[in-house]
C-alpha cells in the first residue's frame, strides 16, 4: 500500500511578521521545511512527497532541495489561498496508485518517524487518523469577548499533524467541501463531514508547529535538547 505525503507550504508568513515565508526561515542552520521533509523522507511507509508552495517560491524551493537533498522523490505544486486549497491542489497531483495520504504541516519539524508510522498504521485500520493529546488547559467558548460556555475538558484534544487518510476518502471529502464552499482548519474536519471519525494517535506536546515569532526560539531550544539526547 503506497503512502504519499502532502505538505501544505503555501503560507506567506503574514502571522509571523517576516519578509520571508516562515517555512523558509532557518532552524539549526537549515530551513524549517527541509527539516520537515527529511523527517517525512525517513519514514519507510512514505513513497513520495508533494509540496504545495507559494506561487513565487518554486525556484527558491528547487534550489533548497538541490542544496539539501531529500531521500525521497519530491514534487512541487503551486498552493492556494488557504491551507485547504493547498492540500486539495497537492492531492490532485498525487498518483492514482496512492492508497493512503499523509498530510503534515511544513512548519512542524519535530514529528518523529515512529509517530508517522503509528499514524499511518492507525489510518489503515480506521480509514482516518490524527495525532493529538488531551487538552490540559480549560477551554472556553467565547462570543464578543465574553466566555459563555466551558466544554468538558475530558472530551477535548489538541490535534496536530501528521494526519493520514485513505486516499479516496480524502479526495471525496475535499471534493464535497469545494462543491459546498465549506472551509475547515484541518483535513480531519472535512472527513468528519462524511461520517468518518478519525482515530486519535497519542502525540507529544513538543511536536511544535512554528506559527508565531516566539515559537522560533522555543524550536531552537527543543532542537538543541533533542540533539543532546
Amino acid at each position: 500500500m503506497t503512502a504519499v505525503a502532502i505538505v501544505p507550504a503555501g503560507g506567506v508568513g503574514t502571522r509571523f511578521g517576516s519578509d520571508r515565508p516562515k517555512q523558509f526561515l532557518e532552524l539549526a542552520g537549515c530551513p524549517i521545511i527541509i527539516h520537515t521533509l527529511r523527517r517525512l523522507a525517513a519514514c519507510a511507509e512514505i513513497s513520495r512527497i508533494i509540496v504545495a508552495l507559494p506561487s513565487a517560491a518554486g525556484a527558491d524551493f528547487a534550489a533548497l532541495v538541490e542544496r539539501f537533498p531529500i531521500a525521497k522523490p519530491i514534487a512541487a505544486v503551486t498552493g492556494g489561498a488557504e491551507r485547504q486549497d493547498s492540500v486539495r491542489l497537492a492531492l490532485a497531483a498525487a498518483p492514482p496508485s496512492a492508497t493512503l495520504i499523509v498530510v503534515h504541516d511544513a512548519v512542524r519539524p519535530f514529528a518523529t518517524t515512529a509517530l508517522m508510522t503509528a499514524t499511518i498504521a492507525a489510518a489503515r485500520a480506521a480509514r482516518a487518523a490524527v495525532v493529538g493529546h488531551p487538552a490540559t488547559d480549560t477551554i472556553k467558548l467565547v462570543r464578543d469577548e465574553l466566555a459563555y460556555e466551558t466544554p468538558p475538558r475530558l472530551s477535548l484534544y489538541a490535534v496536530q499533524t501528521p494526519q493520514a487518510f485513505e486516499a479516496e476518502l480524502l479526495r471525496e471529502a475535499h471534493a464535497r467541501a469545494a462543491a459546498e464552499g465549506f472551509s475547515a482548519t484541518d483535513d480531519a474536519m472535512l472527513v468528519e463531514r462524511l461520517g468518518v471519525p478519525a482515530r486519535i494517535v497519542p502525540g507529544p506536546r513538543w511536536n511544535l508547529k512554528i506559527t508565531h515569532p516566539d515559537d522560533l526560539p522555543l524550536a531552537d531550544f527543543l532542537w538543541r535538547q533533542s540533539s543532546q539526547a
